[in-house]
């Protein structure tokens, strides 16, 4: 079974036979596009595909009309989200805490409700109750899709590069992507906070991220950054979706260590790019040798536009 047949197997199980029918009755050329699969209480079920949502009704047509289409029941909520957190909403606390987990096969499962505030902890969210809306993202491995990002940054020497895209750009795909073709040449330590670059399952990656790859996976970027650094002398660090400013300590260690790094941020130009303080500050520092942007729609995963980072844009 190709790892593409099981990330989609492995979102199908977590469907109630309601949905999962009406999901895998749609065609196969379309199924194989789906980028994610919506359920929202009490409404329609949904398929987004190239960033753009479709409902879809029990024969597993896509429409762009709601009436026809499969209602959402909590049931279906309830045993997604069960099937989710395997059945053990303990073991996952941290993660329902942020509104997501990563399900077997890489896949993110978000979700959201009311939130269970903490007192004792400045009132941050300490749980999730009620859950009314869940939203799997299917996780591919696109292979070469990061082919040209590679030649133009890497493929002569290690360098610095930031991934930049908005939401549903392919940032993650193109990521784990690059992992897997940089992680040929270099010792790559891959900060895997989400488990969604490698997929481990018991120690073992289920996608593949490079012959030279260490993955610290589950590890906050901060503690991940510093042990890497520290244990595995990495030649490359690489991070998805950097941005908040605890990050910065750790970043800037594994920098003057003489790290080269890769990470991913949100931004789609590089005036928005650099209107970001965590980055703005790397990119002035010149930490980033190169910045790679990436399209929405039917240019998701493509490269749009390649910066040499400089005097122009430091």
């Amino acid at each position: 079974m190709s790892s593409e047949i099981s990330k989609l197997k492995f979102s199908y199980e977590l469907l109630t036979p309601k949905i999962k029918n009406a999901v895998m009755s749609i065609p196969e050329s379309e199924r194989n596009l789906i980028q994610e699969i919506r359920l929202r209480l009490g409404k329609k079920l949904t398929v987004t595909i190239f960033g753009k949502e479709y409902f879809v009704d029990e024969k597993g047509r896509l429409m762009n009309n709601f009436c026809d289409a499969i209602s959402v029941a909590a049931e279906d909520i309830a045993v997604t989200f069960k099937r989710a957190v395997q059945n053990s909403v303990h073991s996952f606390h941290r993660e329902i805490a942020r509104g997501y987990i990563t399900a077997p096969g890489g896949n993110r499962v978000g979700f959201c409700g009311t939130a269970v505030l903490d007192s004792e902890r400045g009132y941050t969210v300490d749980s999730i109750k009620n859950i009314s809306s869940v939203n799997i993202r299917i996780a591919r491995e696109v292979r070469n899709c990061s082919m040209d990002i590679f030649k133009k940054s890497l493929a002569e020497k290690p360098s610095s590069l930031i991934i930049a895209g908005p939401p549903s750009s392919g940032k993650t795909t193109v990521l784990r992507d690059l992992c897997r073709i940089a992680g040929t040449y270099y010792r790559l330590s891959v900060i895997d906070e989400r488990n969604e670059l490698a997929a481990t399952k018991d120690g073992v990656a289920m996608n593949n991220i490079g012959m030279m790859s260490d993955v610290f996976n589950s590890y906050n970027k901060y503690d991940g950054i510093m042990t890497a650094v520290k244990v595995m002398s990495p030649t490359i660090l690489v991070c998805d979706e950097i941005g908040a400013k605890e990050d910065m300590k750790a970043l800037e260690y594994a920098i003057n260590s003489g790290v080269k790094l890769v990470a991913s941020c949100h931004a789609s130009t590089i005036d928005e790019l650099k209107k970001r303080p965590l980055v703005s500050k790397l990119i002035k520092e010149k930490v980033f040798d190169y910045c790679a942007l990436l399209g929405t729609g039917p240019m998701c995963g493509k490269l749009t536009a390649f910066y040499r980072l400089g005097d122009k844009y430091g």
